[in-house]
């Protein structure tokens, strides 16, 4: 009753249409509040039939009643619309359990390892959108931001709440949030598009003319008591996986991937790298096969199984012609010797490639590999090196025909670099794709590499090992950083953060791989990497492996060897015990607790942690 009449249309409204508007040059918005709507029973649904007169469109939503959730279903084949006025964009049940400013309860969002923001301020913005797997615009696209990495969501209000599964479309759907100041609501709801609005080159706002033909599904599970948390979110994405997306637990994988026993510590070795892009540029040498047969014995010697995950090793090192080709730079004879080694000593040797970038150097670079825009101009990627982004289908045929050659001289693995990070379309008349069909294509490719760099989930079913994962949130929503990520895929995949030479903070990030289940890493060189300062790679600032050794050896024995059995357990509770002291538990009774505080906490240290496993502690 205290909010106007706009407002009191929205929050009432199931669902919330967006769609083009020429004349004005922009987007404006309809609610199904304020649409002609009929209501019909057909035994196993309800469907509402909805009609916006305004702009002549109308649409079917057909909700099931599944028990301990219930689904919403858009058809895509019951959109009608004038071409006149083009849909951009549906949101879904908008502010289902909504909570005021002061009561007990938050949003959860899987933004980066996932967020929780509480009904307890006011913020000095109304709304927050942000897409899943990969905030991308047609005409932009910044790999290097967290995304949001699971299409689950959720709001908890007291002792009840819900958490949402996005089942079908979420590779072009975004999460919305609303907070406080507009309406006096929080709320959370997905938004499912159709199309997008973009740039052209002369600055003026335009759509994309193809709309995605696919039907949107999203399902609702109502939690109370216990389960109303965002453990029980992330709990409820994991049990769908495993029951209905017949997802393999690692415990299953390992009988097939044998680098992925939890005794097995991955560790990345940086080979090469040439300190300008010439064509008869050096190659700086980091490490040789010749010093990694070195490695393989001295980690032998140390009780060290490792897969040892070969960076920079291409014919023209490190992000010097993509993609990346047969054969090593330090020669194929070489890298069958190490491999031969590696399984007498029982660790493996995987390759770290990438099929996302393509540079102008490449021998077979053309245009029309690489994405394009609506406006058709290749799109260049901002990351170490300026280069344009592959086009999905293309990347699929040559890495198919890579990873044949790699099977053929014994590799354990491939990583893919930057494919978990996020989602791309090309709008390319010969090759378009769209997010559904790049989803599609990179989990075809992650399901013959089996390790990716990144925590997008796309590829989850497909997917054994997880780099480089995001251990916070992006920050976008506000809120405190919570292990959803970590609940829900924790004994399903192994996964880990930063490496751990490469730390900014040694401490602190070494208790948030023991709080977040992670195992530890490390990207390590023979040779010191003060050789490649004068190159564009910066982020080797500590890599000798001679240096490392210790603290390897250390982390190796705690995280494989002692707690090496939790990767095969799932995390069945998170929480915060004191301020800046968090408790882990697990499936079979243990508890991980970890002080990240200055002051000691019931007989832990400061930056101290305990371990509590069958009444034992540690």
């Amino acid at each position: 009753t205290s909010v106007n009449d706009y407002w009191d249309s929205k929050i009432r409204s199931m669902f919330i249409v967006e769609y083009w508007d020429d004349s004005l040059g922009n987007s404006r918005l309809l609610f199904s509040y304020d649409a002609q709507r009929t209501v019909k029973y057909t035994g196993e649904s309800i469907d509402i039939n909805y009609r916006f007169k305004e702009i002549n469109f109308s649409f079917k939503a057909k909700i099931y009643d599944g028990g301990e959730y219930f689904e919403v279903m858009i058809p895509d084949r019951s959109l009608k619309e004038d071409p006149s006025f083009p849909i951009i964009s549906i949101t879904l049940l908008p502010y289902l359990n909504a909570g005021r400013v002061g009561e007990r309860g938050y949003i959860v969002i899987p933004d980066g390892c996932g967020t929780i923001v509480q009904f307890n301020k006011f913020f000095g913005v109304t709304t927050l959108e942000k897409q899943v797997y990969g905030d991308l615009t047609p005409s932009s696209y910044d790999i290097n931001r967290i995304p949001i990495t699971l299409p689950v969501f959720g709001c908890i209000k007291g002792e009840f709440g819900f958490a949402g599964i996005i089942i079908e479309g979420d590779e072009f759907c975004g999460l919305v949030m609303d907070m406080a100041p507009g309406n006096g609501y929080y709320s959370i709801g997905p938004k499912f598009y159709y199309r997008k609005i973009f740039e052209d080159i002369y600055r003026k706002k335009r759509i994309t003319p193809r709309r995605d033909n696919k039907d949107r599904i999203v399902r609702f599970y109502l939690l109370q008591d216990k389960m109303a948390s965002y453990v029980g979110v992330g709990k409820v994405y994991r049990d769908y996986l495993l029951r209905e997306k017949r997802v393999k637990t690692l415990r299953e994988k390992v009988n097939v991937h044998r680098y992925l026993d939890p005794g097995v510590i991955d560790i990345g070795v940086f080979m090469g790298i040439k300190r300008g892009f010439q064509l008869f540029d050096p190659i700086i040498r980091l490490t040789s096969f010749r010093q990694i047969g070195w490695m393989l014995d001295r980690l032998k010697d140390l009780g060290i199984r490792a897969n040892l995950i070969l960076t920079g090793w291409e014919k023209s090192g490190f992000e010097g012609e993509n993609p990346t080709t047969f054969p090593p730079f330090d020669g194929t004879r070489g890298l069958r010797s190490v491999i031969e080694k590696a399984k007498g000593s029982g660790s493996f040797i995987s390759l770290s490639v990438n099929f996302f970038e393509i540079y102008q150097n490449s021998r077979d670079f053309y245009r029309r590999l690489t994405l394009k825009t609506p406006v058709k101009l290749p799109l260049e990627q901002n990351t170490y090196r300026r280069g344009f982004i592959i086009c999905p289908q293309i990347a699929l045929t040559k890495f198919q025909r890579f990873y044949a050659e790699a099977k053929r001289i014994g590799i354990a693995g491939i990583e893919l670099r930057r494919l978990g990070r996020g989602l791309i379309e090309c709008f390319d008349d010969e090759h378009p794709a769209s997010r559904f069909d790049s989803a599609d294509i990179y989990s075809k490719m992650l399901s013959l590499g089996g390790i990716v760099e990144g925590g997008c989930s796309y590829g989850v079913d497909m997917t054994d090992t997880f780099i480089s994962v995001p251990s916070s949130s992006s920050g976008f929503f506000g809120g405190e950083s919570v292990p959803l990520w970590q609940i829900a895929l924790h004994g399903i995949v192994r996964y880990s953060f930063e490496p751990m030479n490469l730390r900014k903070d040694f401490d602190y990030e070494f208790l948030k791989t023991l709080e977040y289940g992670a195992l530890p890493n490390a990207m390590l060189t023979y040779e010191s990497p003060i050789l490649i300062m004068d190159t564009f790679y910066r982020d080797l600032f500590s890599s000798r492996f001679s240096d490392w050794l210790n603290d390897l050896k250390r982390e190796y024995d705690l995280f494989n060897r002692e707690l090496g059995y939790l990767q095969y357990e799932f995390i069945s509770d998170h929480r915060e015990l004191s301020r800046y002291v968090y408790q882990t538990t697990y499936t079979d009774g243990t508890r991980v607790i970890v002080n990240y505080s200055n002051r000691e906490f019931n007989g832990i240290k400061p930056l101290d942690y305990k371990i509590i496993k069958g009444g034992n502690t540690r």
